[in-house]
């Protein structure tokens, strides 16, 4: 979710649609299901949309809809592609799906103000670039996956570093963010990579996040680092849950080399401003690599490692304050430098949930430190 042009405008997105987990089937239909990683899709050509949204006066408004699609009217799907690791897509008989070039998990949009969008997905993970049309006009994936691809509509760039299909099941691109000048263009996994294995990942903090140069089209120039955020511990952030539940949701730049973030886990919500510019760059080194071992998921202490994560302030703790807020936020947007605006996803409202908005004022401390950031 980002805000472009006008404090009312507002753009957002779903993701690859209408989903059960067939370990989470007994939660709605009082009994399992399916068994397995599968995953079910009762409407299966479900195509992933933007949405522009106008927020006034305590309402919003749906102004107009993008679905994806590729340059020749192929509409892109929720269905992974070929060789994902990933969850097994099943119809709502329980039969196989199959797989899907043109499939994304979309999670996160950020919009140029030249018109467009780049959109990060889950599956690849990949990022794509989009026009203002919703006419998806390449995708960039890690380098080596494109195999996973053929026949896509889209055309298919390997341009991201390799590593990243070490991402955590369903924990891949869930945040991004445009600086202020629109050159740089921030990108964070939702959760530790599963590097080398997945119980590494369920105890790990460090989350990787990506900063890439693009040129004055909006469209990608070169990878310009690659830095580590340690996320709070979970007794710190939400006592009672596990380090493995503490996931980035959202991002918004301040400036070219710093951000906010949002933090998550159970009840518990923190907003942090990160600090890039004295962090250390993974491009290029050996914690880029697969082969490094220990892997950077299994360090702890960062700085004996020589690592400089990236500065962490926290800003925000919704456990200070007295306002409740719902579950499952997983939008956020700096306002000005006094307010953010969060929204949750409701899943489609399979649960009945519904879709909320919601701002939140910052303390005079957190706008004298935005302010200072900034400035």
């Amino acid at each position: 979710m980002l805000r472009v042009r006008r404090r009312d405008i507002f753009y957002g997105l779903t993701d690859r649609g209408p989903n059960i987990a067939c370990k989470k089937s007994a939660k709605i239909f009082g009994s399992q299901i399916c068994q397995g990683d599968g995953m079910v899709f009762p409407f299966p050509t479900f195509t992933p949309s933007i949405y522009k949204l106008q927020v006034a006066g305590g309402q919003v408004k749906v102004l107009q809809s993008l679905p994806l699609h590729a340059a020749n009217q192929t509409a892109m799907t929720g269905l992974p592609p070929a060789s994902m690791h990933s969850e097994h897509a099943l119809n709502a008989d329980l039969q196989p799906l199959g797989s899907s070039p043109n499939g994304i998990d979309s999670e996160c949009i950020a919009a140029l103000k030249t018109g467009g969008f780049w959109v990060g997905e889950e599956y690849g993970p990949s990022l794509l670039r989009v026009n203002a049309a919703g006419v998806v006009l390449e995708r960039l994936v890690p380098k080596g996956s494109e195999g996973d691809y053929t026949g896509s509509a889209v055309p298919i760039r390997a341009v991201l570093p390799p590593l990243l299909v070490k991402r955590t099941v369903n924990r891949g691109f869930e945040g991004i963010a445009l600086a202020p000048d629109q050159r740089a263009l921030f990108v964070t996994l939702q959760s530790p990579f599963s590097n080398p294995d997945k119980e590494t990942f369920k105890h790990s903090r460090n989350v990787r996040i990506l900063k890439i140069a693009l040129d004055e089209q909006g469209n990608f120039a070169k990878m310009a680092g690659a830095y580590v955020f340690q996320v709070p511990r979970a007794e710190q952030l939400a006592p009672g849950e596990k380090q493995k539940d503490v996931k980035v949701s959202a991002l918004s730049a301040v400036n070219d080399h710093a951000v906010l973030a949002m933090v998550r886990a159970g009840k518990g919500v923190q907003v942090y401003l990160l600090n890039f510019a004295h962090a250390s760059s993974l491009l290029g080194t050996a914690w880029a690599k697969a082969a490094t071992s220990p892997s950077l998921e299994a360090q702890d202490d960062l700085e004996q490692v020589g690592i400089t994560p990236a500065k962490a302030t926290l800003i925000y703790d919704a456990s200070a304050g007295h306002a409740r807020l719902p579950e499952k936020l997983e939008g956020m947007s700096l306002i000005n430098d006094r307010e953010l605006l969060f929204i949750t996803d409701n899943d489609f409202g399979i649960r009945g949930e519904q879709t909320q908005m919601l701002r939140v004022p910052l303390d005079a401390k957190a706008v004298a430190l935005l302010r200072q950031s900034a400035g």
